[in-house]
């Protein structure tokens, strides 16, 4: 297995990257640090193109909303923010919960949100509005992740009380529990085709869950500490998980075997992004920077 470097590195020199993200047409990313502030870069060149400040604390989550013109962010100053890239400015903030933030994601079509709380709750936005939508109870202690799938009708969670809960949208009702884990879950993420979805837990294990069983199709174990991130490769066939190890490891979902272990950062990896094409990703880190790896000569 050959050693693969990162072929960009983007710094946040005040603090931690917490979170990061690809624009649509992959031309740019954006990163979210505990500094406060989200920087935006131009790619591949990885020029700075823009810094946003306006979160009172740590930016947990970055998504770039339809279009690449606005984006979308969580901190864990309980609040979420929608930005005007074009100047950099706020065009909205929504808040509700009531104790710190800890993750948020949105529908593909950037109509809707939801946000995970250490308030053990999720609320649902609607962001053209920027008003509350709903609030999801059930889980009995507080939430580390959170997930819409692909087609925008269900929503993942997962928490430090082991369990991996399952929502319908439209109703707002939980419609299953994927078993507990063996430790608090610090990550979830829907497969592409929405079949499936990841946990990654405290205990160092992923697993991976089929929907219409509600049965674990695959358990990955790779990581020496906990794992922090996962994503899916757009073409589903790989996942990336990343991990207070310090590593970054890459796996091939049908067979569950190790593809690569990708090693450079110098602290625990706090998030993970995947190219819109599926051939770079992006690893944030504690370790005050985002790293781009090149996946084509490891993926094809």
């Amino acid at each position: 297995m050959n050693t693969l470097s990162p072929a960009l590195t983007l710094g946040h020199p005040g603090n931690a990257v917490y979170s990061v993200a690809f624009s649509p047409d992959g031309k740019r990313i954006a990163t979210g640090s505990l500094d406060k502030t989200i920087l935006v870069w131009d790619f591949p060149s990885g020029q700075k193109k823009l810094r946003m400040r306006g979160h009172q604390d740590a930016v947990c989550s970055v998504s770039f909303l339809p279009g690449g013109q606005t984006l979308f962010s969580g901190s864990l100053d309980k609040s979420l923010r929608v930005w005007d890239l074009s100047t950099g400015k706020t065009k909205s903030t929504m808040s509700g919960h009531q104790n710190l933030l800890t993750c948020a994601a949105t529908t593909r079509d950037g109509r809707f949100a939801v946000s995970s709380s250490f308030d053990k709750n999720l609320i649902l936005w609607n962001i053209p509005e920027a008003v509350q939508h709903a609030t999801l109870s059930g889980h009995t202690d507080f939430i580390h992740a959170v997930a819409f799938s692909p087609d925008g009708t269900k929503i993942a969670s997962g928490g430090h009380d082991q369990s991996l809960k399952i929502w319908q949208f439209q109703s707002t009702a939980m419609i299953g529990e994927l078993g507990a884990h063996e430790g608090p879950i610090q990550c979830v993420a829907f497969s592409p085709d929405g079949t499936r979805v990841a946990a990654g837990d405290h205990k160092k294990k992923i697993q991976i869950w089929d929907l219409a069983s509600s049965q674990v199709a695959k358990k990955l174990e790779a990581h020496q500490h906990s794992v922090m991130s996962i994503a899916f490769a757009p073409d589903g066939r790989h996942l990336a998980s990343g991990s207070s190890d310090k590593t970054v490891c890459l796996w091939n979902v049908e067979t569950g075997q190790l593809v690569q272990t990708l090693k450079a950062h110098r602290n625990s990896v706090y998030d993970l992004a995947f190219s819109p094409d599926g051939r770079w990703l992006a690893s944030a880190s504690f370790d005050r920077t985002a790293l781009v790896w090149d996946l084509n000569s490891v993926l094809s």
